[in-house]
């Protein structure tokens, strides 16, 4: 319209309480926004602040063909409402409904002839934006009125908004259509696309908008449940507020707990009751169905989610064919989903509503004869053990022994759900039963899978001590039922981290063990555990079970060797460790079922440090692909902590700092034995970042939370890692210190140097610039003796070769050993360190030798910051300031004049430093630049955010 200078018409269908006003509204704000004259209300006009408000009766809509005035301020108040205010003042309290209405609106003819009085007093060259909503409900009159206005300024630059909503079945929206076809072809008629249910972010807005909090999963289900239109979720918010079903805690808006519906020990296996006021909308809705479609759902319900499409067949006693009507009808009305292979529910809470909407004592004979129906076929025993979990009583023999079957079928793929049947069965047998331990056994497993370790690990210590406390001598069936529950415990002892304890179950275990029976569970494990805690027989059993594989299973025997490669690995022996693992694999890939150890894990680990970055993401691909099978395990976290190491020496930070805070559990389970890696990698992202405090706090949760011996696998990178952070913080004398501390553990210096490819050339320059020879040369004698080890991992030789021709001084030996490295990090250091030998030549070189390390601190500065390396590549910024080059390190970026998002990135490490209680000298140190330049940032600082004063700073910051 713009550039034709003509008037265009913008249609907006869309139900009633889709948004079309909000729309209409934003129209009008971009529209002034861009120059436009707006009609209807200018910016800066009153208009309704959407706050919590008693929704207005069914019948007191707006006029229609009410002009919409801009909603002024809106984008403020959106922001603002978090803090707990409105651009006009206070908010109230957050879940309190207010009063409020809206204003008074002229008639419809009222708001046509105000638009043309508008549009007479504008000069014809104006481009101006006309916004009329409700047109629906508007009189022929004022449509004809309307329309003959439209087609007269066709020669105008005029945006019309016309909103309307689809009521096909009322007979104004026939003069509605009737006006529309006369503009068609006489002025560009375009509708706008369909306003559908609100997604993602912008839902969680509205429902916060409505509840003064962020909405927590539980409360965004149920909105995204309701969710045709904003109408919808603003109406169950408000009666959830008005019930009293709804409560803010820490800053949360959260469910009130309501008492569970479901059977003591089975919650796993249904949905979560819903609110009252939920269940009547959702109920109100559903009211619009057909019968046999209503019909369909409720016995859906009584099937569980997901459900197989022939059993719900059986279950109505009908064909598939007949199904077909009811479930297009389900699914178009948002109520199921469709998979390859079954439905389901699109949500629990919806599941909820209609398996309340059964009456229980039907809902029991429907369970019982689905479960008949189920058992009679080969695959059915699973599905049959969730329906009778419901309804098994004690003594029901048959019942019982069907719910045990069905959670050791569903142990692998859904550990959950196997708990939840599991301990309920155990529920309804007598305390002593023999078949309690069993149960036992499988519920521990199943929460160890779940990554409950805490509830696995107690349910098997209450088990264990119930059934001792019976009796001084278990006969032999039953010492056996403890041992294999001791087992079990003992590998959920050892995820959790607790290796001694771990060790000593699975040794009690062992020692209880029935004869000829090996409890492999408590095998792997005390191998584990041992390896873990520096226990010197773990070696010689390996040897042994290597030496006798027929004597063991084959679990066991990729267990061993498993931990074979881990000795070599600790011994040097890099090549030999990979190639163990890689026959571990081979063989494990065999084995099926649940797996206790993977090798890949460990596979994958060493392929990241040795720089063999293809087949370690493979290898990692191969881990995700397997724990993709499984829902919600304790493995399904795994492939981001074997990712977070690959994705640093790739040189993405970002990616590896999101993979590692899945590695320890932010976003839920986790395996706390791996954890410390990603804590190592959390540490070692801020570190790069140049975020020394974060780096530090890291590394402190990891000496704060897990055990700090030699004998752990992370004590060497730790240890690297605290050396480098120290470094950074108090200069090469102190890093030397720590880095001298592997002199007092056998082979520690030997890992560490294996940790990472340039931890070798980076000890030696610490050892140089701290005056210490004895630790270059110690690192230079253990790094050749690695390359005497492996004569066929590059990055061995890289590495030594690396940190030998830098201890020497070598230049042209320096410049080989970087092209040989495969490690871009080892790359970029073997640059910068190239440079500094060729400037160090003083008087021996000459201005080619200064251009020449120019070119490669280029090359290293540039690299650096291509991998993120923002502190180091800062290092090497100020050096060739030193030589008088200047490298230009920022973007523009468009910013706001005051207030946080205005600082530049330097602004803003330079106020994280500073309200971290750094002085001016020791800013500039961390960030390579003077005390002067941090004086300069720390000006515009107070600048833009209005304050004069480190205090202020601080306490903003907090």
């Amino acid at each position: 319209m713009a550039s034709t200078r003509r008037s265009r018409v913008l249609l907006v269908e869309a139900p009633p309480g889709a948004g079309k006003t909000r729309l209409l509204g934003e129209a009008a704000v971009m529209a002034a926004e861009n120059g436009f004259e707006v009609v209807g209300g200018l910016p800066g006009a009153p208009v309704p602040v959407p706050a919590p408000a008693p929704a207005p009766a069914p019948h007191s809509a707006r006029v229609p063909g009410t002009a919409v005035p801009p909603p002024a301020g809106t984008r403020t108040r959106a922001r603002s409402r978090r803090s707990g205010a409105t651009a006009d003042g206070p908010r109230p309290h957050p879940l309190a409904p207010a009063a409020g209405g809206c204003p008074p609106v002229p008639c419809p003819a009222s708001a046509v002839d105000a638009a043309r009085a508008r549009l007479r007093d504008t000069p014809e060259h104006v481009r101006t934006t006309v916004a009329l909503d409700d047109l629906h409900l508007a009189d022929l009159p004022a449509l004809t009125a309307l329309c003959e206005l439209i087609t007269t300024l066709a020669g105008r630059p005029v945006l019309w908004l016309l909103a309307f909503a689809p009521d096909r079945d009322a007979s104004p929206y026939e003069s509605v259509a009737a006006c529309l076809a006369k503009l068609r072809g006489r002025v560009p008629v375009e509708p706008v696309p369909e306003l559908g249910p609100l997604r993602g972010d912008a839902l969680g807005q509205l429902v916060a908008d409505w509840t003064g909090a962020d909405p927590d999963p539980a409360l965004l289900a149920l909105a995204e449940s309701v969710n045709r239109t904003p109408r919808a979720v603003i109406e169950l918010v408000r009666g959830l507020v008005e019930d009293g079903d709804l409560s803010v805690v820490d800053g949360t808006s959260r469910l009130q707990p309501h008492p569970s519906g479901a059977a003591p020990g089975a919650g796993g296996c249904l949905p979560t009751p819903v609110p009252k006021r939920f269940s009547t909308l959702v109920q109100r809705d559903l009211r619009a169905l057909s019968e046999p479609t209503m019909r369909a759902l409720r016995l859906a319900a009584v099937l569980g989610s997901p459900f197989a499409p022939e059993d719900l067949s059986a279950m109505l006693g009908e064909a598939p064919v007949s199904l077909l009507a009811a479930v297009d009808e389900a699914v178009d009305r948002g109520l199921l989903v469709c998979g390859e292979r079954d439905l389901a529910f699109r949500s629990e809470p919806i599941w909820r509503v209609l398996l309340d909407s059964v009456p229980p004592p039907v809902r029991a004979l429907l369970r019982r004869q689905a479960a008949e129906m189920l058992l009679s076929r080969p695959d059915g025993v699973a599905r049959a053990a969730l329906q009778l979990v419901h309804i098994a009583r004690p003594g029901d023999t048959q019942a019982l022994r069907t719910i045990a079957e069905g959670a050791r079928r569903l142990l692998a793929t859904e550990p959950s759900t196997a708990a939840a049947l599991a301990t309920r069965c155990m529920e309804l047998l007598a305390p002593g039963h023999s078949d309690r331990l069993r149960l036992a056994k499988t519920a521990v497993e199943a929460f160890t899978r779940a990554g409950d370790l805490d509830r696995a690990i107690t349910l098997a210590v209450d088990a264990i001590d119930e059934t001792t406390a019976r009796a001084t001598a278990l006969p032999p069936a039953l010492a056996g039922d403890v041992a294999a529950l001791r087992a079990s415990m003992s590998a959920a002892l050892l995820f959790l981290g607790d290796t001694e304890t771990a060790r000593r179950a699975a040794r009690d275990a062992l020692a209880a063990q029935a004869e000829g029976l090996q409890l492999r569970e408590a095998v792997i494990t005390d191998l584990a555990a041992s390896c873990l805690t520096g226990d010197g027989t773990a070696a010689e059993r390996v040897r042994g079970i290597l030496g006798a594989p027929d004597h063991h299973p084959r679990a066991v025997r990729v267990g061993a060797l498993t931990f074979h490669a881990f000795g070599q690995w600790r011994d040097g022996r890099v090549g030999d460790a990979v190639r163990t693992l890689r026959e571990a694999v081979a063989l494990e890939d065999g084995t099926g079922g649940p797996r206790l150890i993977d090798p890949r894990w460990f596979l994958a680990f060493a392929l990241t440090r040795t720089d063999d970055h293809e087949e370690a993401e493979a290898v990692i691909e191969r881990s995700a692909r397997a724990a993709a099978c499984e829902t919600r395990t304790l493995t399904t976290t795994i492939p981001d902590v074997l990712r977070a190491p690959l994705h640093i020496a790739r040189g993405r930070l970002d990616e590896a700092e999101a993979a590692a805070l899945a590695g320890v559990g932010a976003d839920g389970p986790h395996l706390p034995m791996l954890a410390p890696q990603a804590w190592l990698v959390l540490a070692l992202v801020a570190l790069r970042q140049g975020r020394l405090a974060q780096a530090e706090d890291h590394l402190r949760t990891l000496e704060k939370d897990f055990p700090q011996h030699a004998s752990r696998p992370w004590w060497a990178a730790r240890l690297l890692l605290h050396a480098q952070l120290t470094e950074a913080q108090a200069g090469s004398g102190a890093a030397a210190d720590v880095l001298a501390e592997t002199g007092a553990h056998d082979g520690a210096l030997r890992e560490l140097l294996l940790e990472d490819p340039a931890a070798a050339a980076w000890s030696v320059r610490c050892g140089l610039a701290a005056g210490r020879p004895e630790i270059v040369r110690a690192v230079v004698e253990t790094a050749e003796l690695l390359c005497a080890r492996n004569p066929d991992v590059p990055a061995v030789l890289a590495a030594a070769a690396h940190a030998r021709a830098l201890a020497e001084g070598d230049a042209e030996a320096l410049a080989d050993a970087g092209r040989t490295h495969r490690n871009p990090w080892a790359r970029a250091a073997a640059a910068e360190d190239h440079a500094m030998l060729l400037l160090g030549r003083g008087d021996r070189g000459d201005r080619g030798d200064r251009e020449a390390a120019i070119g490669e601190l280029d090359r290293a500065m540039n690299a650096y910051g291509a991998l993120g390396g923002e502190r180091d590549a800062a290092r090497v910024r100020a050096r060739l300031r030193e030589l008088g080059v200047r490298r230009r390190h920022w973007t523009q970026a468009k910013r706001p004049h005051s207030g946080w998002e205005s600082l530049t990135k330097t602004e803003r490490k330079v106020a994280d430093l500073v309200a971290g209680g750094l002085t001016n000298q020791q800013a500039a140190r961390h960030l390579f630049i003077s005390p002067h330049t941090v004086g300069f940032h720390l000006r515009q600082i107070y600048r833009k955010l209005g304050i004069q004063s480190r205090t202020a700073l601080i306490r903003l910051k907090a």
